[in-house]
C-alpha cells in the first residue's frame, strides 16, 4: 500500500480516542478520501475529536452504527481494541480488510526495525537497548511502539538511516500481514491477556507473529529456557539466536549463569558480570540479556553495553526501590499484571519479604504463584478481586500469615504494623507486586503505583 492507494479509500478507525487513535487520525487526515470514526466511548467525552471532526466536515465523521462499516474499504484498529469486539466482526462478517496501526505505518518506513515483544520485560529491555544503541551507533534510534509513542506517529518524521526500537504487544501484532522487523525478539511467555484475546492459543499466535513475515536475511531471538518460546524455531526462516540461562551449547546467542553474561558466537567469551548491574533480579538479567545481544550484532562496543547496563535506572513501577534504611527496603512493581511478573520479583528478593499483591480477576492460573509465595513469602497481604481467590489458594496449603484489606491505605498500615512490631533479624523487603491488572480498583498501573507510593511515604516519612 502507499500514499496513492490511500487517497482511493474510505477508512475506519476503531478506537478512535485513545493515543493511537490521535495518532492515526493525524496520519491519515490528509491521505484518505473519508475516515469513519468509531470508539466505545460517547463523542461527548472526547472533546478532541469532536473538534477535530467540525475542522473536517465531509472528511470525518463520527459514528455509532456498526453498519457503517460496510460503507469503507479500510478497518484499522487501534490496539485496547479486544479481537472480539462488535465492529471487529462486522467488519469480518462483511469481509473489510483490517490491519493494525502497527501494520500501517510499516507500509511508509524505510527504516530498519527492532521489534521486541513477550509477556514480561518488553519495556525494560526496550529502553536498556534503547540507550545503547544511541550510545554505541552514529545512527538516530527512535523509540516507538507499545513504550509510548505509536508507530504511526514516527512515519512523517523517519529518515532511511534511522533505526527503529518498537515495542509491540500482541495487541498490536494480532492484525499486521506484510510487518517485516529487521530484528525480532520473542524474551518469555505466559498466559494473559485472555479478557482480550478469544483464546490463549491465539494470544500465543499473536506474539508469534513477529517472526512470520521475517525472511533468511533477518533475525530472530529466542528465550531457549521457554519451551513455548523455544518451539518456534521449526517455523521461523530468519536467522536464530538463543538466550539462556540454562543452555551454552548453541553457536550462536547469549548464555548467563549467576556471574556473567557470555557473548557466544561459535566460542563463549565474557560480556558483562551480572554483580555490577543496576537492575534488580534475574528477570531484568534475562531483559539485559537480549539488549546486549542484539547490540552485540549491531556492532556496539562491549565497553559502552557494560556501561549502560551498569548504569541503568529502572523505569517507575517496574521492581522501583521507593524507601530505604537499615531496617526495611520497599519496592513498587505496580507493572507486574500477571502471576509471571510477581513470581520474578519475589525471586529477586530473599526473606524476610512481606508481599503485598492483587487486582482485577482475569481467571489466569496463580497456582506457581501460590507455591512461591508459601515458600518465600512470610507475610502476604491481599487486595482487589482475586483477593477470595488467593485466600482460598493460600488456605488449602495451610499458608496463615495473611490479610485480606479493601485497599491500598489499610494494606500499608498493616505493612508498618507488621515492620514495627515482628522482630526481625535482618532488612525486610516489602514488595507491592500485584500479580493482576489494576482495573478493579485503578484506571491504570501506573496510577495504583502512585497510590501505594503516597501511602508508603505518608506512613513511613
Amino acid at each position: 500500500m502507499d500514499i496513492d492507494d490511500l487517497r482511493k479509500l474510505d477508512v475506519a478507525i476503531i478506537g478512535s480516542g485513545g493515543l493511537t487513535g490521535k495518532a492515526l487520525i493525524n496520519f491519515l487526515i490528509n491521505k484518505v478520501n473519508s475516515m469513519k470514526l468509531f470508539d466505545d466511548k460517547e463523542w461527548q467525552y472526547l472533546p478532541e475529536i469532536l473538534r477535530i471532526a467540525k475542522e473536517n466536515p465531509g472528511l470525518i465523521s463520527l459514528e455509532k452504527d456498526k453498519s457503517k462499516l460496510r460503507e469503507v474499504g479500510l478497518v484499522v484498529v487501534s490496539p485496547g481494541i479486544p479481537e472480539n469486539h462488535i465492529l471487529i466482526k462486522e467488519a469480518e462478517k462483511n469481509n473489510i480488510p483490517i490491519i493494525s496501526e502497527v501494520e500501517l505505518a510499516f507500509y511508509f518506513i524505510e527504516s530498519e526495525i527492532i521489534a521486541i515483544t513477550g509477556t514480561n520485560g518488553k519495556t525494560t529491555t526496550t529502553s536498556i537497548l534503547s540507550e545503547i544503541l544511541t550510545k554505541g551507533l552514529s545512527e538516530n534510534i527512535i523509540t516507538a511502539g507499545n513504550i509510548g509513542r505509536p508507530l504511526i506517529g514516527t512515519v512523517d518524521i523517519l529518515n532511511k538511516d534511522d533505526i527503529l526500537v518498537v515495542e509491540l504487544s500482541s495487541f498490536q501484532l494480532r492484525f499486521i500481514k506484510e510487518f517485516k522487523p529487521k530484528v525480532a525478539a520473542f524474551i518469555n511467555y505466559s498466559p494473559d491477556h485472555l479478557d482480550w484475546h478469544i483464546s490463549e492459543e491465539s494470544y500465543f499466535n499473536s506474539k508469534a507473529a513477529i517472526f512470520k513475515n521475517q525472511t533468511e536475511e533477518d533475525i530472530a531471538i529466542l528465550n531457549y529456557d521457554d519451551n513455548k518460546v523455544l518451539a518456534l524455531n521449526n517455523s521461523i526462516d530468519s536467522k536464530i539466536f538463543y538466550v539462556s540461562n540454562k543452555n551454552c551449547e548453541f553457536d550462536k546467542g547469549i548464555y548467563y549463569d549467576d556471574k556473567f553474561i557470555y557473548i557466544i558466537d561459535n566460542q563463549k567469551d565474557k560480556l558483562l558480570s551480572i554483580a555490577k548491574i543496576s537492575l534488580k533480579g534475574i528477570h531484568n538479567v534475562e531483559n539485559i540479556a537480549f539488549a546486549s545481544l542484539i547490540s552485540y550484532h549491531f556492532g556496539v562496543s562491549s565497553d559502552i553495553i557494560e556501561n549502560v547496563v551498569n548504569n541503568y535506572k529502572a523505569e517507575a513501577h517496574r521492581l522501583e526501590l521507593i524507601l530505604e534504611n537499615d531496617r526495611f527496603q520497599i519496592y513498587n512493581d505496580s507493572k507486574a499484571t500477571n502471576p509471571h511478573a510477581t513470581g520474578a520479583a519475589i525471586s529477586s528478593f530473599s526473606k524476610p519479604l512481606v508481599l503485598l499483591m492483587g487486582g482485577q480477576d482475569r481467571n489466569l492460573n496463580y497456582d506457581n504463584l501460590i507455591n512461591q509465595i508459601i515458600d518465600k513469602c512470610d507475610y502476604t497481604i491481599l487486595i482487589g478481586e482475586i483477593s477470595s481467590i488467593i485466600e482460598d489458594k493460600l488456605k488449602d496449603k495451610n499458608y496463615e500469615n495473611f490479610y485480606v484489606v479493601d485497599d491500598i491505605e489499610e494494606s500499608v498500615k498493616i505493612i508498618k504494623n507488621l515492620v514495627l512490631t515482628i522482630n526481625f533479624t535482618e532488612k525486610i523487603t516489602i514488595l507491592f507486586s500485584p500479580g493482576a491488572p489494576s482495573w478493579d480498583m485503578f484506571p491504570s498501573y501506573k496510577i495504583r503505583g502512585h497510590e501505594f507510593i503516597k501511602h508508603i511515604k505518608r506512613e513511613f516519612d
